[in-house]
Order: structure tokens, then C-alpha cells, then sequence
């Protein structure tokens, strides 16, 4: 097929898409769909060589894969040695297990179908996975063992017929969008519902083929391609089903700019531009480097958003090296007649994936002390959400979140909880119960983030909002018959800075013995008032809180390796947690004895019996998101000390 300059520049806005998108996706919400623009070039390309050389009687499936190979395995060979080399470097045992695994799935051109099988391609631990971006390839690259043999089969019985590589691609599309509600990861990987992108390409190889001209309107076609290719990328963003219906527009203006030909206005102005096709030139590279860099620079630090320095310079790198990798390792080998080059290559892929599956292999039974796969899922988890079961009714920042009984359960005055993100931890135990059947009473959750359970705090920016969380109390009292009000709290938090206090109807800052005793004045204000109500109060002691508790603190991370804390296993010893809470915890017990509340320590169900406090639980999962706020499922299994106003 003749040159066309414009096709790589047109590879150049995919690729740049695909890049900007996974550097900062808020700039350019919409970029993943870059891929589905390769995925028409592609098909266009290799269908349109693969029905040259059939008309040419000079197609063999040998020299089609041959020829697929040296356009394919150098530059990606090359990647996935340099990502498993630092990732030996970098990565704990299981995370080295599961870059061995994804290397040899890439290897194999499986990626796709080992992704699938675990999540989908915007979740949360999408920048953990070095070679995530390797599913796309699998796409193709499963696309191209069955295409030639169709085509070569239809051109030796009559001909490559186009309604019929049509009705494929209708198919594949109507699958993807069946597929997209039910199976929405399925719907991304399969290769089933990506087929009808590359066979738009193909078809449109096809009338190319046969003669078919733009005509006059191309410049406007060009023009309208143009728009349909930015629209997604600016409008279009992660949380959206794709591709199903959404993958139309990227698609059918992919189809328009090929199809008007290279003389028309945006091809020849832009697309065939010097910049443009610069870029166009390196794109295969530059996606394979650039998205090992930034997940590495992702897993080490943590999850911590990246500086724009660190990803400019992580960009710079990736052109540097995508460059470098067209120049001294895709051309040569490319350009090259050296009989041996093809098995060559081969061999160092089945190598690699031999590779991949012994690091996969052996890391796996070399684990830390604890799972580092369990520690990365416990960071953040499930910090300040709400249950599957809870009606939530949020009010500017603040919830109302009610689990109710079976409507078989004799109606009987409810529990409501106040307080903050520490106390709406305790959600999962109420919906745990709820879910066994044994939940007697209504429970109502009055929560905010930072939120003291009583008037007379005020808290900064972000949590202004916090200063009415009482009067959402009173509005649930007035309307909602309640027996009992638990109210809970990071009681810490709301004892110092940068919380202040009222004190005579002006807010003072907490900086002083005297600012404290009026915080706690304000705390007992308020339970007098509920007992005057006849309401029972319970004050939940303070809960313990240690840097070690925290995951992010568990393992400390460099560019050049990683260091697991020492005895990462061992229990806090119970005196120092002990002594942080003492003080707090005789004014609230003091508070409770002058007013008749009652109080409740979830200590010992967070650490259980003996002289010490483990973050883990016995099979070394961790039971704290943070340094202080226990995990969904550490609360459902195991904190019960307020079982017994649940199931009465």
C-alpha cells in the first residue's frame, strides 16, 4: 500500500490522547479512546496488505505472521524485559508474582483475557499494573489469528465479500452493547466486542480496494471526522460505559479521516504535518513505554497523586525512549533481510514469558511476613461509605443513613448513632446483622466527616458544614421514634487544633486548658439534654490509633527498592495507646457518671485479648484503611460490643 503521512499522524493524536489521558486524566477525560482510533487504523492497514497480496497471489500465512512479528515483537520484547528487570528491582514478592504473570500474559498476547478475568480497566488499582496497557495488543493480535484465514478463504471462494465482513462487525457491535450492561468488563476486553472496530477498518480496505473515491466532499468529511474524534476525548470520561454506543463517534471519524484520502484539509494541513507524523512514527513505542513509567512512579509513591515535574519528566522519558527504540531497534530489524531475524524474535518472547512465569512462580512463595496484596487493598478502604443496605440522604456533606429490619420485625423505638467518620465505621457490623436477620430495631446513622456529635465546635475548611450536624439530630429525633443515641467520635480531633470552640457566643481557638474544658462543657450540654429527653446515651470511649495501624506506613518505597517495616507483625503494646486515651476517657466516664449516660470501649474487640494490639488479623489481613479507621470487613466479623442494642 502507498505511504500515507496523514495515517501517522494520525497515530499521533491517538497515542497523545492515550498519554495525556493516563498522565492527567482530568485534562483530557476521554483519551482512552485513542486505542479504539488504532484499532480502525489497524484494521484498515493489515486487511488492505493482506488483500493486496492475496489479488497478488503472493499471500501466505507465513509470511503474513513473519511479517507481523518483526513489525511487533522488538519493540514490545524490549519493554517487557526492561519492565520485569525493574520490577525485580522495585516490587515486593507478590507484586513481582503478578508482574511475572501479566509479562508472560503479554508475551503470549493474552493480556487482555488475563485482565479480564481479574477487573475492570478503570478501577482503583488500575496504576499497580506496569503492563495493564498490553490488553490492547492482545485485542489485535487475537484478531489477526482468524482474519487472514477468513479473507484468504473468501478471496479463494468468489471473493471477499463486504456484507459479509459487515454483518460481523454488526454483530460484534450489537454484542458489545448487550454485553456493556451486564458485563461490562467483558464488553472492554473481549475480542468478540471489539471486532467491529478493526473490521471498520477492514471494510473500508475493502471499498479503498475497489476503487472508491472521496469526491468532492472530502474536505468536509475530513473536517467531520476531525469532530468526531475530539468530542469523545473532551467529553467522554471514565465512570461511562464503554464502548458499546460511546465507541461510535471515535470510530466512525476515524473511518471519515482515512476515508477522505490525503489530500483532504485536515490530512494534508494537520494530520500530515512534520510534528504530527513525527510523533506517528514512534506512537507503537512510545504507548508501550509510557504507561511502565507512570505506573511505577504510581506504585511508588503509594497513590499519592504525582507531581507535575515527576510526570512531565516521566513523559520526557518516554518520548526519549520510544524514539531511541524506533531508531536503534524497530528499523533496523524491520529494514533488515537477515533470514534469522523472525525465529530470533520468537524465541526471545517465548523467553520472556518463560520469564515472567518463574518470577511468577518463585515470588509467589517468597511472601513478607504479610501480604503485601492485602496491605494495598486496605488502604483507604471503605473510609467514610456508606453500606449496600443504608437509604442515605445526604445534606451538604452531612448523611442520614437508615438500615431498617424485615418488615415481619415488631416495630420498636430505633438506635440512632452521631458522630463522625469514626463512629460511621461501625456501619458494616449493623448491616452485617441486618443481613443474618437477627436486627430488631430501625438504625440511623447522622454522620460528617471531621463532625463533632455536639454543638459548640467549629471545624476549617474543608468541614464548615459541620457546625449544623445538630440540628440534623433534632430533625431525626422529631420524626423518628428513637430509644437510644449513641454518639461517637475521633475525640482527639475535635480537642485541638485546628478545631475551635464557642465560648460565650465567639469561636476561640483550642489552645488552651481552658478551651478544652469548654469543648467538653459543650459534649456534656448535649447529653443532658437527650437524657432530659429520656433517651439512653452511650459515649464511645476513644478508639486506638498508632502509625502502625496505618498501610501506607507498612512499607517504605524508593526508585531503587523498598523496605517492609521491621517486625511488621507485632502487636502495638496496649500501655502507649492506653496512655493517649486516658485523658479523653476520664472526661467522657466523668461526663457519663454526672449525667447518667453510659459509656462503651470498642477497644477490645479492635484488639482483641492479650498485652498488645496487631494491625492484622490472624491470617495476616489488616484491619485498619488508615491509621485510626478500621476496615468494612474487619468491622462486620468482628466488632460486637454494640450487638446488644441491635438484636434485642
Amino acid at each position: 500500500m502507498p505511504y500515507r503521512p496523514d495515517i501517522d499522524g494520525l497515530r499521533a493524536l491517538a497515542v497523545l490522547a492515550v498519554v495525556i489521558t493516563h498522565a492527567a486524566p482530568a485534562a483530557l477525560p476521554g483519551g482512552f479512546v485513542g486505542v479504539d482510533i488504532f484499532f480502525v487504523i489497524s484494521g484498515f492497514l493489515i486487511s488492505g496488505i493482506i488483500l493486496s497480496s492475496l489479488a497478488d497471489g503472493r499471500f501466505t500465512l507465513a509470511d503474513f505472521y513473519a511479517r507481523r512479528i518483526r513489525r511487533i515483537f522488538p519493540a514490545l520484547a524490549l519493554v517487557l524485559a526492561a519492565t520485569l528487570a525493574y520490577g525485580t528491582l522495585v516490587l515486593l514478592p507478590q507484586e513481582r508474582a503478578l508482574l511475572g504473570r501479566d509479562a508472560a500474559a503479554g508475551a503470549a498476547f493474552l493480556a487482555n483475557l488475563a485482565f479480564w478475568a481479574e477487573v475492570g480497566y478503570f478501577d482503583r488499582g488500575a496504576a499497580a499494573k506496569p503492563l495493564l496497557h498490553l490488553w490492547s495488543l492482545g485485542v489485535e493480535e487475537q484478531f489477526y489469528i482468524l482474519w487472514p484465514l477468513l479473507l484468504a478463504a473468501m478471496h479463494r471462494w468468489g471473493g471477499v465479500r463486504t456484507p459479509v465482513l459487515a454483518a460481523l462487525a454488526v454483530a460484534s457491535f450489537i454484542a458489545s452493547v448487550a454485553l456493556l450492561a451486564t458485563h461490562p468488563s467483558a464488553a472492554f476486553y473481549s475480542p468478540a466486542t471489539r471486532l467491529w472496530e478493526l473490521a471498520a477498518g477492514a471494510i473500508l480496505a475493502c471499498a479503498t480496494r475497489r476503487g472508491w473515491q472521496p469526491g468532492r466532499w472530502a474536505d468536509a468529511a475530513s473536517l467531520a471526522g476531525l469532530a468526531l474524534l475530539l468530542a469523545p476525548l473532551a467529553l467522554l470520561h471514565n465512570t461511562m460505559p464503554f464502548p458499546g454506543w460511546l465507541a461510535l463517534p471515535p470510530v466512525l471519524g476515524t473511518v471519515l479521516l482515512i476515508a477522505t484520502g490525503p489530500t483532504a484539509l485536515i490530512n494534508r494541513t494537520i494530520l500530515a504535518a512534520r510534528p504530527a507524523v513525527a510523533i506517528g512514527l514512534i506512537s507503537y513505542p512510545l504507548y508501550l513505554w509510557h504507561w511502565p513509567l507512570l505506573s511505577y512512579a504510581h506504585i511508588i509513591h503509594q497513590g499519592r497523586p504525582l507531581k507535575p515535574l515527576l510526570v512531565a519528566a516521566l513523559l520526557a522519558a518516554s518520548l526519549a525512549l520510544a524514539w531511541a527504540t524506533w531508531r536503534f531497534v524497530e528499523r533496523p530489524i524491520r529494514a533488515g533481510r537477515h533470514p534469522r531475524a523472525t525465529p530470533a524474535l520468537a524465541a526471545a518472547m517465548l523467553a520472556i514469558a518463560a520469564a515472567g512465569l518463574a518470577l511468577w512462580q518463585h515470588s509467589s512463595a517468597a511472601s513478607p511476613a504479610a501480604d503485601i496484596a492485602r496491605i494495598n487493598a486496605a488502604i483507604g478502604d471503605g473510609v467514610f461509605r456508606p453500606t449496600p443496605a443504608m437509604r442515605v440522604r445526604e445534606t451538604a456533606g452531612k448523611f442520614e443513613a437508615t438500615i431498617t429490619p424485615p418488615p415481619t420485625t415488631t416495630p420498636t423505638p430505633g438506635l440512632l448513632l452521631v458522630g463522625d467518620s469514626l463512629l460511621f465505621h461501625y456501619g458494616p457490623r449493623v448491616q452485617a446483622v441486618a443481613e443474618s436477620g437477627r436486627l430488631a430495631v430501625p438504625v440511623t446513622f447522622v454522620v460528617g466527616p471531621s463532625c463533632a456529635p455536639f454543638p459548640g465546635t467549629i471545624r476549617p475548611q474543608p468541614f464548615t458544614h459541620c457546625t449544623d450536624l445538630a440540628t440534623m439530630t433534632r430533625a431525626v429525633l422529631n420524626h423518628t421514634p428513637i430509644a437510644t443515641v449513641v454518639l461517637g467520635a475521633f475525640w482527639a480531633g475535635h480537642t485541638a487544633p485546628p478545631a475551635q470552640v464557642e465560648i460565650a457566643g465567639r469561636p476561640a481557638p483550642i489552645d488552651s486548658p481552658a478551651a478544652i474544658d469548654a469543648v467538653f462543657t459543650h459534649l456534656e450540654t448535649e447529653v443532658t439534654r437527650l437524657r432530659r429527653l429520656g433517651l439512653r446515651v452511650i459515649l464511645l470511649l476513644s478508639p486506638p490509633t498508632h502509625p502502625r495501624f496505618d498501610p501506607r506506613q507498612m512499607v517504605t518505597r524508593t526508585w531503587h527498592g523498598y523496605r517492609i517495616t521491621p517486625n511488621l507483625t507485632d502487636p502495638v503494646p496496649l500501655a502507649p495507646l492506653q496512655a493517649t486515651r486516658a485523658t479523653i476517657d476520664a472526661r467522657l466516664q466523668a461526663i457519663a457518671a454526672r449525667t447518667g449516660a453510659e459509656t462503651r470501649d470498642p477497644l477490645p474487640d479492635i484488639c482483641g485479648p492479650g498485652p498488645g494490639c496487631t494491625p492484622f488479623t490472624p491470617d495476616g489481613t489488616p484491619k485498619f484503611a488508615d491509621d485510626k479507621h478500621l476496615r468494612p470487613t474487619f468491622v462486620a466479623a468482628n466488632i460486637t460490643f454494640l450487638d446488644d442494642l441491635l438484636t434485642r
